[in-house]
């Protein structure tokens, strides 16, 4: 049995010491954008195009498409649908059981947005996102992008920023932030009074306040991880009690 390599004592608070390990499915691509819907999981297959989800059924575990097309991040809205980041397709799109996919933002200012990463709703179905330029020009799979490839000329690049948004439930487009490098994983404190942003390109987490408008003030860095180990940070989420979780990627494998 498999356990957890614990390098902080505090994550025994919500985790038993004891708990294994499981590995659910394999086989898999590139995957972002984990969320629970019910009882399904619910994640990107980026390089397979493809929403898929993973279950639990009476006769054992399944892994199955649950829809085609192209996502990273994932979310529900109030209503319990899903929402997708679509860097590849640089929009955000609300996702049908059927499939079918329902533009809900693609350009800001007449311009194309860069590439749609990741996505959080907040409780006034107001909709917050980066939005990076990772898949404006994808890099091949395997090859380092150079050093700060992100300030130079992107061809189909049309947004001066990489910025982070805020879509009001009118439909109405907000730039939150504009100075960002490689805005990545967001997520909100327990009471939404705190939004939490990565920047993978300078590895740190960034924290802003939300007004009652909600827009964002007070920038501050959270967590520097700023070191010579390879990763950077890239999915965020907080938990019921405040604390803040991330995963990391190594940009000299894969760049997404």
């Amino acid at each position: 049995m498999t356990t957890l390599d614990v390098r902080n004592p505090g994550l025994h608070d919500l985790i038993d010491p004891e708990a294994p390990i499981d590995r659910i499915a394999g086989g898999l691509g590139f995957t972002e954008g984990p969320v629970w819907r019910g009882a399904e999981l619910l994640f990107s297959d980026i390089p397979n195009k493809r929403i898929a989800r993973w279950r639990r059924l009476p006769e054992g575990s399944e892994l199955t498409t649950y829809v085609v097309g192209m996502s990273n991040g994932l979310t529900l809205d109030q209503q319990g649908r899903v929402l997708a980041a679509e860097h590849d397709g640089r929009r955000v799109v609300r996702v049908a059981d059927d499939g079918t996919r329902t533009a809900l933002a693609e350009q800001f200012e007449g311009k194309k947005l860069n590439s749609p990463n990741d996505i959080v709703v907040k409780s006034d179905g107001a909709i917050y996102f980066t939005d990076p330029p990772y898949a404006i020009q994808p890099s091949v799979p395997g090859t380092p992008r150079p050093e700060g490839w992100y300030k130079q000329p992107i061809p189909g690049k049309e947004q001066p920023h990489n910025g982070v948004y805020r879509l009001t439930s009118d439909g109405a487009l907000q730039l939150l932030v504009d100075d960002f490098d490689l805005p990545n994983g967001l997520a909100f404190s327990p009471d939404e009074s705190v939004l939490y942003i990565d920047d993978s390109a300078n590895k740190y987490i960034r924290a802003f306040d939300v007004g009652s408008d909600g827009m964002l003030s007070n920038s501050r860095i959270l967590l520097d991880m700023a070191s010579d180990d390879p990763g950077v940070p890239d999915g965020l989420k907080v938990d019921s009690q405040g604390g803040a979780f991330g995963n990391s990627y190594a940009p000299q494998g894969t760049s997404l």
